[in-house]
């Protein structure tokens, strides 16, 4: 039934508020508790991300149609006033009617009914209003914020990094659906055998060019439910954390160390360049994600992985010299709201703790490193202080590391920093933005 997914959605919007949990696990969860069909999931999974991405947008639109927009409103009347609205100016297929009455009824019986005459009052006045309301024009932070559904702190912070015109570039291409990347297990099969492989079962593979087992998939439902991901002959990859991998160029034979390592995508690729020749030591923090990349490891058939449990910023004594290091650490996300549209509305005052994190765990896992061995650099934010600024505080308190230049085919340079940074945008060959910063250690 529909009322059942608009349960759900509402369900799951309020637990990724109320926990800040990841979007995506927080769905699965609701989904499975609603026991939904296929269709019904869908519109659950439909209101459910476009609530999330639009909304400081939805909430403008909202406040249009308060007597006060300045009083505090209660939360579940909040979040089910945010799924009618996207209903309401999003969802063409579902008459305003059904999305007013529908919205009200999640209400019923719950121990917030009393509010059930307050929404429908709200979302009655929107579905009148709503082809009179016009959102701000212009190019103001404010105005963009409204347009954009992001935060004008995250907008001045791109405004000042990389400038206006980028700015408006990137809240484009966050608004566009993100695409599904693959990793072919050049360990068990071909790219071309793959792709004829998927054509079999109703998907299409898009080899990338320059970017060897790299692949774009277009396929209904989750590339997990292929049979093929269950034969290991693939792995779930961004385009832009694969290119991560290539920039460090792992060959086989050698001792790699990648730190915050789970859920272990990285550390599979390595392994397949390495052609599982050399060893991966994958560390992560937590025990349970420690077990995510053996379990992943072992679909794959990779034996070169030693998954092992370790803080990154702390002492690693009992590590041999290690030939590369990746040193992908956590951060705002920032690159990454397309997939995880929750990560917008992350409060700045965490973030600004995150560059002295980031620079303890690269100044840790470096000493690690053989004379003439390399450290990669990564982030998956769009944050310059997360990026450059630990760079190069690395790069001018270590004299023994020197720049490595990065070229990579297919990736254009939007920004002028040095040749061995290279911020990957979504608009300009990559897909997620990314951030990487090469060094090699003096021999």
């Amino acid at each position: 039934m529909e009322q059942n997914a608009r349960k759900a959605a509402l369900t799951a919007l309020l637990q990724t508020e109320d926990n800040e949990g990841y979007s995506n696990l927080v769905l699965d969860k609701a989904l499975r508790a609603a026991a939904l069909d296929g269709r019904d999931a869908a519109l659950a999974a439909t209101i459910f991300y476009g609530v999330l991405e639009k909304r400081i947008t939805l909430d403008w639109y909202i406040a249009q149609c308060l007597t006060d927009p300045r009083k505090k409103l209660d939360a579940t009347a909040r979040m089910a006033l945010r799924c009618g609205a996207y209903q309401l100016l999003y969802l063409d297929r579902v008459p305003d009617p059904a999305a007013v009455n529908e919205t009200v009824e999640l209400l019923r019986g719950t121990d917030k009914e009393k509010y059930r005459g307050f929404v429908n009052g709200v979302l009655r006045a929107l579905a009148r209003k709503k082809s009179a309301l016009a959102l701000p024009a212009g190019d103001s932070p404010r105005a963009l914020s409204l347009r954009y559904s992001v935060p004008e702190k995250l907008i001045q912070l791109w405004q000042r990094g990389y400038g206006k015109e980028i700015t408006l570039r990137l809240l484009e291409s966050f608004g566009e659906r993100a695409e599904t990347y693959l990793r072919v297990n050049t360990l068990k099969t071909t790219p071309q055998e793959l792709a004829a492989a998927m054509q079999e079962h109703g998907g299409a593979l898009e080899l990338m060019d320059g970017l060897p087992a790299c692949g774009k998939l277009d396929a209904r439902g989750s590339p997990a439910s292929l049979p093929e991901f269950e034969e290991g002959l693939f792995h779930v990859q961004d385009l832009s954390a694969q290119l991560v991998c290539a920039i460090l160029a792992p060959q086989p034979g050698e001792t790699v160390l990648d730190c915050c390592a789970a859920p272990g995508g990285k550390s599979f690729t390595m392994a397949q360049q390495m052609g599982d020749r050399g060893k991966i030591i994958a560390v992560d923090l937590y025990k349970g994600r420690v077990k995510l990349i053996q379990s992943g490891a072992a679909r794959l058939g990779i034996s070169s992985i030693e998954a092992r449990q370790g803080d990154a910023a702390q002492p690693m004594g009992d590590l041999p010299p290690v030939d590369r290091v990746l040193c992908d650490v956590p951060c705002s996300g920032f690159g990454v709201i397309r997939r995880k549209p929750e990560i917008r509305y992350k409060k700045f005052e965490e973030i600004e703790r995150l560059p002295a994190v980031q620079y303890q765990i690269l100044q840790n896992v470096a000493k690690a490193l053989r004379p003439g061995g390399t450290v990669v650099y990564a982030t998956c934010t769009l944050n310059p202080a997360e990026n450059g600024g630990v760079a190069e505080r690395f790069l001018e308190e270590n004299r023994a590391f020197v720049p490595l230049p990065i070229e990579l085919p297919g990736i254009r340079r939007q920004l002028d920093e040095p040749a061995h940074h290279l911020t990957m945008m979504p608009f300009a060959g990559a897909s997620d933005g990314f951030f990487a910063a090469a060094f090699q250690k003096r021999e």
